[in-house]
């Protein structure tokens, strides 16, 4: 089963990501992040499609976050980086 993974720079944007989400009530779990994603903390935030939507609003307004991954069985696909401007 494919799902989604939001993945930050730092442990302390990590818990901030994780209390918004929780206030918001959407579903989702804090999940260690893969290996194979460089330069981020060890703390995702993963969540499946039916939440992408909301998600993808509320990072494009109120969170720092590093990037936001598609996973699958297969595959680890980058969807989104944070844009400093």
């Amino acid at each position: 089963m494919d799902f989604y993974l939001l993945v930050f720079k730092n442990t302390t944007d990590a818990l901030k990501g994780e209390e918004e989400l929780k206030q918001k009530k959407i579903e989702h779990a804090v999940y260690p992040t893969p290996p194979q994603i460089l330069g981020s903390c060890g703390i995702s935030l993963r969540f499946t499609k039916d939440e992408l939507d909301v998600v993808s609003k509320l990072i494009e307004k109120e969170m720092n976050y590093k990037a936001l991954y598609k996973l699958s069985k297969m595959s680890i696909i980058k969807i989104k980086e944070y844009d400093v401007n």
